[in-house]
């Protein structure tokens, strides 16, 4: 039996999570960028261009994509003239990299609330991107298939700088949240009234035992994957209020679904610069199974104090 009070709780107790942590988050990167932040980290951010095989014209790019998410990163390459043609070797470590890093400032807290350190999060994220992305450019150039240029989808734009429409724009994006909050909710709801929900637990358990992540989390995890991390670990925030899930799940499963989320729509996204599919898609999804393989069997034999002290916080007990 479906327990409307109950979905109605859980819409107002996430909703009300996120929002606290995105809306003064969203505020403060745009006072940032007026203030010409982006523009320093630019500069900071153009060595790492050529380090991992782009242009230096597209650290804006990067910068972007990390501070607010994917769609400014794409609006402003849309914006911006380069000096020379991409390669297909490139415009896939663009997006891959995009993939990793966007959106720092709202999922790096989300994920902080769900007991995680933010550092933790911010080393994990961009320390795959520089990695898996340095890889690639080395892989690639070895092949003359990965060296063709490639033409990227998008329509040319101008920036706009209007701050009514920068808040009409958070508006809508906030509305279509609250949108897939709702239907998400009702739509767990309807699993756990059918059955369906132990099911999914059964058939992901094997692959989260594989990772060292409980089934408990498996709900969490699929969630994670298929939609994002503001959802999941929008999800997860409340779980990890309850005490329900244990601390090594909680972390195993917050690296999870950072390194490897939104699998549908971001993948879609990216598909306009026109990069390798099989590479942002399957490449991210194994390089982030392996991350967090890895990363378990570390953390697992850490003694609590140095998990209290450098991995999680007063969010998520030992």
């Amino acid at each position: 039996m479906i327990n409307i009070t109950k979905i109605f709780n859980d819409i107002q107790s996430v909703t009300i999570t996120l929002f606290k942590i995105m809306i003064p988050t969203i505020i403060v990167v745009k006072l940032f960028e007026e203030l010409g932040l982006i523009i320093i980290c630019t500069e900071i951010m153009k060595p790492l261009t050529g380090f991992i095989g782009l242009p230096s014209e597209l650290a804006i790019v990067l910068t972007t994509t990390m501070l607010i998410n994917l769609y400014a990163g794409l609006i402003v390459i849309s914006a911006i003239t380069f000096t020379q043609d991409l390669t297909l070797a490139q415009s896939t470590i663009l997006a891959m990299f995009m993939l990793f890093t966007h959106g720092l400032p709202v999922e790096v807290l989300i994920s902080s609330k769900s007991g995680v350190r933010a550092w933790v999060t911010i080393f994990i994220r961009v320390g795959s991107g520089i990695i898996f992305c340095f890889l690639l450019n080395h892989i690639m150039n070895s092949f003359s298939y990965f060296s063709k240029k490639i033409s990227i989808n998008l329509p040319k734009t101008l920036p706009n700088d209007d701050i009514t429409y920068w808040i009409i724009g958070q508006f809508k994006s906030l509305f279509f949240i609250l949108i897939i909050i709702i239907l998400l909710i009702i739509f767990l709801e309807i699993l756990k009234s059918l059955g369906i929900e132990k099911l999914i637990r059964l058939i992901f358990k094997p692959f989260l035992k594989f990772l060292g992540i409980g089934e408990k989390a498996s709900t969490i995890a699929v969630v994670g994957v298929t939609l994002g991390v503001s959802f999941g670990g929008g999800l997860l925030i409340k779980e990890v209020s309850s005490g329900k899930i244990p601390r090594n799940d909680v972390f195993g499963v917050v690296c999870l679904i950072n390194l490897f989320h939104s699998a549908f729509e971001d993948t879609s996204l990216m598909m306009l610069l026109n990069p390798s599919l099989i590479i942002i898609l399957f490449g991210r999804a194994f390089f982030s199974i392996l991350v967090v393989f890895f990363l378990m069997i570390i953390v697992k034999k850490l003694p609590d104090i140095f998990w209290e002290k450098y991995l999680i916080n007063k969010n998520l007990s030992c």
